[in-house]
């Protein structure tokens, strides 16, 4: 989870990289040993089923070999998933206490439609990495991360573990100047994969190199060799009145707009950029063309769906409802550029959100991930309101992602009519 990958990785001691436990048996015998990943953090799938985990602390990419399932074996009578306090269910599959498991990233299986969830669990002193899956019925198995069908891609470029953040005590009046101290210890290195979406045969790769200008695209062609291409990608960023070339994509995914394959990136600080796939060359630096801004906040995830018979994008954010943007809306769009800016900072209580953002829509909860579980229904890992739980939970595509048990309104009192729309009444 994107969040949750720079505050972990800040307590992850980087000498387990070189000392993790190599069976000397193995070692002896001369025996090929692969290296397993360190940490689980982004995952994605190619449409063949192939797993790829981003791994931060090796600056590495793993990618498996799944099972793939046959389309008569996909249950599709199961009913919408629901797992409360997802995460104390998943402590004792993977060996670890309640409350000492953390979600760093989820995807769904393209064939299977499971739901893996990439986690780091407390153990032995430190973090271990844990990969679960999860059925369509709410069976939870672990995946194992030494299967022997796996490859892994090492990302040279990566910052090195000495390199951390900035410290920002003193710049605003909450919290405490310690918790800032305590941020600023974290490496760089935790942010050189943040998200990941395979494209027409290419991982590409999301995240910071160890150069100055360091918002990185990289793209790695799979099976895995050791061809990589790498792009710098700067924008001008409005609400901040400066151009940008350090914090990198937060989550991204692709579409045709004006007729061109184009990556659609969200930024920190909210804005929405397109990139056409034909600029992305290896070694050059160039402009993501800015064309909304939600606001202040930070991005967590973005996929591609089908609402009400429009192709459209669902974006999560940490600080704001998630939104529904429909791909006609990008197409034409008005650019952001620095000659039309005032060149003063911006906020959300004055003049944003600003160019295409789509619609607010409502929702309860917080989700920290989301992806799209089958035509009816997203998957969202949710932070409940009012318990704090952590949910998994399926919502409805249309014509809201939302549960009725979590609000009162004028259908919950007794004579009230039913929801016209309710997906149940339409079914009787």
């Amino acid at each position: 989870m994107k969040t949750l990958d720079v505050r972990y990785l800040a307590k992850a001691a980087w000498i387990v990289v070189a000392t993790l436990a190599l069976p000397f048996s193995a070692l002896a015998q001369g025996e090929a040993i692969k290296d397993v990943p360190q940490y689980a953090g982004a995952l994605t799938f190619a449409p063949d089923g192939t797993l790829f985990v981003g791994d931060n602390i090796s600056s590495a990419v793993f990618a498996y070999k799944t099972v793939q399932a046959q389309p008569e074996q996909v249950d599709s009578k199961a009913p919408p998933l629901e797992i409360d306090s997802v995460d104390n269910r998943i402590a004792p599959i993977v060996r670890s206490k309640i409350g000492q498991v953390e979600i760093n990233g989820m995807a769904v299986h393209p064939i299977s439609r499971e739901i893996y969830l990439s986690v780091s669990r407390k153990g032995n002193g430190g973090l271990e990495p844990a990969i679960v899956k999860i059925s369509l019925t709410g069976k939870i198995s672990e995946f194992k991360l030494n299967a022997p069908d796996r490859s892994e891609f090492k990302i040279k470029d990566a910052p090195t573990p000495k390199q951390h953040f900035a410290d920002r005590a003193g710049q605003w009046p909450v919290p405490s100047p310690e918790k800032y101290h305590e941020k600023a210890k974290t490496a760089m290195r935790s942010m050189t994969i943040v998200d990941m979406k395979f494209h027409a045969g290419e991982l590409y790769i999301a995240g910071i190199s160890n150069e100055e200008f360091s918002s990185t695209l990289r793209r790695v062609p799979y099976p895995f060799t050791d061809a990589i291409s790498e792009t710098k990608i700067k924008i001008y960023h409005d609400a901040h009145a400066q151009w940008e070339t350090r914090a990198p994509i937060r989550a991204m995914t692709f579409a045709q707009i004006d007729g061109k394959d184009t990556l659609i990136a969200a930024y920190t600080c909210s804005p929405i950029a397109l990139i056409p796939v034909d600029d992305l060359k290896n070694g050059a630096q160039i402009e993501g063309h800015v064309i909304g801004d939600l606001g202040n906040g930070q991005p967590l995830g973005m996929f591609n769906f089908n609402y009400n018979g429009e192709a459209s994008l669902f974006v999560t954010n940490a600080a704001h409802d998630p939104r529904i943007i429909p791909i006609a809306s990008l197409q034409h769009a008005t650019v952001m550029t620095e000659a039309d800016s005032n060149h003063h900072l911006k906020m959300d209580t004055t003049e944003l959100p600003a160019g295409v953002v789509g619609k607010a829509v409502m929702f309860v909860g917080s989700s920290l991930h989301a992806d799209l579980l089958n035509d009816g229904f997203i998957i969202s890992l949710t932070r409940n309101a009012n318990s704090g739980n952590l949910n998994l939970e399926s919502l409805p595509t249309y014509p809201l992602p939302m549960r009725l048990d979590e609000i009162w309104a004028e259908y919950d009192f007794q004579g009230a009519p039913p929801l016209k729309n309710n997906s149940r009444q339409q079914e009787k």
